[in-house]
C-alpha cells in the first residue's frame, strides 16, 4: 500500500515538470526564433507480484522521459531593417563570442547556433547579434570562414574603357565643314559624355558631328571646356546607306587615347553596346538614343543587403553593388541533441553531431527571408491546453496521496 504514495509522488513530479515546460514556453511566446518543447512521460520499473494466476506486474508510478525541442518553423515579422534575417526552412545562423577585445586578433573559436536573426553591425563594422556575438560567413572573393565584417572604406574607381553613342543625325541638315569657334551652328550636333580616368577623376568629352557628303558624317571628340584653338582628341567618318542605317562594311570603332589616361577608350557609333542601337540617318530631328560609358568614381557605402542566397552586398554612392560576403548556414544530423545556452543560442553536442555547414538553399538549408524576424513557434492556444491537462494531472495525483492517507488511517483505526 505504501507504494502508492510513491506512485503519487512520481505522478506529482511528473506533471510538475510538464506544468515547467509549459510555463517555460508561454514566458518565450514573443522571444525572436525561439523553439517551444514538450515534456515526454514513461513508466517505470514495475513490480512483479504472485498471484493465483501467476506473476502479475504492478506499476510504480511515471518519469520524465524527455524534453525535446520542437523545430518547426515559426511566422514572419516584417521589419524596415536590411540585416534583420530570418531562415525560410531549416538551418541556424551561426555565430561566434568573441573572447578578447579585438575579434581581428582573437582566435578564440566558442560558436553558437541560433535561429534568432536580429543583427546589426557594431563600431567596429563586425555584423553581430543583441549580445555582441559575432555573424559568421565567407568573403564572396575567397578567404576562410569567419566573421563578417563590412569595411566603410570607398570603392575602387574604375576609368572609361568603352564609350557607346546611338544618335539619330538630321537627314536633312546642310553640308557644312566644322569650326570650333562656331559649335552654335543647328546644322552640328553635339552630344556630350562624362569619363572616368584611372584615379576616378571625372572629365567631359564632347563629340561634334557635321555632315559633309549626302550620305557621310564627321564627327569630332573634343574638350567641352576646350577652346577653339585646342585640337581634336579624335576624328572619324560615319558613312551611311540610302535606307538610313549606319554602314557597318566602312566602320570601324576608333580607340581614343586622351591626354589624362594611358589607356585608350574605344567609341563606337554601331550599337556594339549590349542593350544600345546603331546610329542612324533619318530625315527628323537630331536626337541621342542610347549614351553609355564603363567607368565610375570612387564610392561611399550607402547601406547593404542580403540576397535569399545569403550573399551580402554594398550599395555605394558610384552606383555599384559589390558582394561582400556570404552567410553560412549549419544544421545537424540530430538537432534535437543540441543544447540551449540561453540567448536563443544553441551549441553542439555528442548526440547532434558536428555542425554541417553550407550557404543557404544548398544541401536541404533554408533560404534567407531579408528584412523579416523569425517569431516564436509557441501555440497559445496548444500550450493552455497543455497546462490544464498537466494542472489536473497534478490534482489527480495529490488526491492518490490523500486517499491513501485515509487508507492508512483507517488501518490504524482497527485495533480501536
Amino acid at each position: 500500500m505504501l507504494s502508492s504514495f510513491f506512485s503519487g509522488i512520481s505522478g506529482l513530479m511528473a506533471n510538475s515538470y510538464g506544468i515547467n515546460v509549459v510555463g517555460n514556453n508561454i514566458a518565450n511566446v514573443n522571444t525572436i526564433g525561439f523553439k517551444g518543447a514538450r515534456a515526454t512521460f514513461q513508466d517505470v520499473l514495475y513490480q512483479s507480484v504472485f498471484g493465483t494466476a501467476g506473476t502479475s506486474q504492478i506499476g510504480r508510478g511515471t518519469a520524465l522521459s524527455s524534453v525535446d525541442t520542437l523545430f518547426s518553423q515559426g511566422s514572419f515579422e516584417s521589419t524596415s531593417e536590411p540585416t534583420d534575417l530570418a531562415i525560410g526552412g531549416k538551418g541556424f545562423f551561426v555565430v561566434r563570442q568573441s573572447v578578447g577585445d579585438n575579434p581581428a586578433t582573437d582566435t578564440t573559436r566558442s560558436l553558437y547556433y541560433t535561429r534568432a536573426g536580429q543583427f546589426r553591425f557594431d563600431e567596429s563594422g563586425y555584423l553581430v547579434n543583441p549580445a555582441g556575438y559575432l555573424v559568421q560567413g565567407w568573403p564572396v572573393e575567397g578567404g576562410d570562414f569567419g566573421d563578417i565584417q563590412i569595411s566603410q572604406d570607398l570603392s575602387a574607381p574604375q576609368y572609361t574603357e568603352h564609350v557607346a553613342m546611338a544618335l539619330n543625325l538630321d537627314k536633312n541638315a546642310e553640308i557644312v565643314a566644322f569650326d570650333p569657334a562656331d559649335t552654335d551652328d543647328p546644322n552640328i550636333y553635339s552630344s556630350s559624355v562624362t569619363i572616368y580616368d584611372q584615379s576616378g577623376d571625372s572629365h567631359v568629352v564632347t563629340v561634334y558631328l557635321n555632315k559633309t557628303a549626302a550620305d557621310q558624317w564627321e564627327w569630332h571628340a573634343r574638350d567641352l571646356e576646350g577652346n577653339a584653338t585646342d585640337p581634336d582628341y579624335a576624328t572619324g567618318v560615319l558613312n551611311f546607306t540610302p535606307q538610313g542605317q549606319l554602314d557597318t562594311t566602312t566602320y570601324t570603332p576608333a580607340n581614343i587615347t586622351f591626354p589624362f589616361s594611358p589607356y585608350p577608350v574605344e567609341l563606337s557609333f554601331d550599337g556594339s553596346w549590349e542593350g544600345s542601337v546603331t546610329t542612324t540617318q533619318f530625315p527628323i530631328n537630331f536626337i541621342t538614343n542610347f549614351q553609355a560609358q564603363d567607368g565610375y568614381p570612387p564610392g561611399t557605402l550607402l547601406n547593404v543587403t542580403v540576397s535569399p542566397e545569403g550573399v551580402i552586398s554594398g550599395h555605394y554612392s558610384n552606383g555599384q553593388i559589390i558582394d561582400l560576403y556570404k552567410l553560412t548556414l549549419a544544421n545537424f544530423n540530430n538537432p534535437w541533441g543540441l543544447t540551449r545556452e540561453g540567448g536563443n543560442l544553441f551549441s553542439q553536442t555528442l548526440e547532434s553531431g558536428v555542425a554541417l555547414t553550407n550557404p543557404p538553399g544548398v544541401a536541404g538549408l533554408g533560404k534567407i527571408n531579408p528584412n523579416s524576424l523569425e517569431q516564436s513557434n509557441v501555440d497559445l492556444a496548444t500550450e493552455f491546453v497543455k497546462m490544464i491537462v498537466a494542472q489536473r494531472g497534478f490534482q489527480a495525483n495529490s488526491r492518490v496521496i490523500t486517499t491513501t492517507d485515509e487508507i492508512l488511517a483507517e488501518l490504524m483505526n482497527i485495533k480501536r
